[in-house]
């Protein structure tokens, strides 16, 4: 990652220019990111270049919970009722550095973040709310585990823990 940056959302970022491709996605950055931040309700994690402060990739996360009869597998649940959670709420990157194998490394970026967070504060899950068939493809590449029809996935923090040390 030698050619990004990855910081913390702050008012030197230059959103106006960011065009994931997804519409909702864009507009959540722009008009939502900064108030989720300043409210505690989420942490918005942005990529730029090393130099420069446009934004060309984000990714928010937000502490949740996860009732253990949602869950695909009881095993994710690890015996709790309420299962203390992180939410990869939004993920994305700027058309331009799509299809380059960005997506996977902006995914261990999040990834990262949540397993330290996990380290310091406890969790046991990292959930995900895919976009769509698409979306949910692309996690589902990377361990998540899907609920049929459903558009959450999955994935145990000691197998994020895991997919960072390989």
């Amino acid at each position: 990652m030698n050619e990004w940056r990855s910081v913390r959302l702050g008012d030197e970022h230059r959103l106006d220019a960011f065009d994931s491709g997804r519409p909702v996605l864009d507009r959540w950055l722009r008009d939502h990111a900064r108030r989720a931040d300043v409210a505690g309700t989420a942490r918005t994690v942005v990529w730029t270049r090393t130099v420069g402060a446009d934004v060309v990739g984000y990714f928010s996360i937000a502490p949740t919970q996860v009732l253990r009869e949602s869950l695909p597998s009881k095993r994710l649940a690890g015996g709790f009722t309420v299962v203390p959670a992180f939410l990869i709420g939004r993920l994305a990157l700027d058309v331009s550095l799509h299809r380059k194998g960005l997506g996977s490394e902006i995914l261990l970026d999040a990834l990262q973040r949540v397993v330290d967070a996990a380290d310091r504060s406890g969790g046991r899950l990292v959930v995900v709310d895919a976009l769509d068939a698409q979306a949910r493809a692309f996690y589902r590449r990377h361990d998540f585990v899907g609920i049929d029809g459903s558009d959450r996935l999955f994935m145990k923090i000691a197998t994020a823990r895991a997919a960072l040390a390989a």
